[in-house]
């Protein structure tokens, strides 16, 4: 990598870390690019060599972070072919101890200060990494469309995910990592009406 290569990737976080730091503060639709700018001491011309618009910059801060939770939740599977979800390690799942360590950032993508629907797009990711790399075995004669039992695990996982996030991680990543493996194993065919 030549030294102009790293000054790019030095200008980019930097420019990115400072939105993070305004967006903290402000609504997205408040920030301008001057500002950013200004607080992250470059000028409009490295802005624009790095980012369209200020959207732009926003999308791309925004995929950094699924990225990151898509290597996360790959994170136990790394080496194997098969996984059985009853036999897996709970240990090998750092999701949640990643998410916790985060937990500025990931509230900060939750919160009201942009427009963008994060809740969506972390679900989508998951529900694209589900469809894209695995493949369930499904008992002999199942009428069960695969692709549903992917987007309902995936926007289920997605809602644990963003509940315990939004509600200030009550409990340890330690104990969600058996929650997961206990809800994706767990089936009823019963349930009763409370009176």
């Amino acid at each position: 990598m030549t030294e102009l290569d790293k000054r790019i990737q030095r200008s980019k976080a930097a420019i990115k870390e400072t939105f993070l730091h305004i967006l903290s503060k402000k609504p997205f639709e408040q920030i301008t690019i001057s500002e950013i700018v200004r607080e992250a001491n470059y000028n409009r011309g490295t802005f624009y060599a790095n980012f369209a618009t200020k959207d732009d910059l926003l999308d791309e801060v925004i995929q950094d972070v699924l990225k990151e939770m898509i290597s996360q939740i790959r994170n136990p599977y790394k080496r194997v072919q098969k996984v059985n979800l009853k036999e897996m390690q709970t240990e090998d799942i750092t999701l949640f101890l990643y998410l916790k360590e985060n937990a500025e950032l990931y509230k900060l993508l939750l919160s009201r200060h942009i427009q963008v629907d994060f809740r969506y797009k972390m679900a989508k990711a998951i529900e694209d990494l589900f469809i894209r790399e695995y493949e369930y075995e499904l008992e002999e004669g199942t009428r069960l469309d695969p692709k549903w039992l992917y987007i309902y695990r995936a926007h289920g996982i997605a809602g644990l995910l963003i509940r315990w996030i939004e509600d200030e991680f009550p409990s340890a990543p330690s104990y969600m990592a058996k929650q997961i493996v206990e809800l994706m194993v767990t089936s009823t065919e019963v349930f009763h009406i409370k009176s």
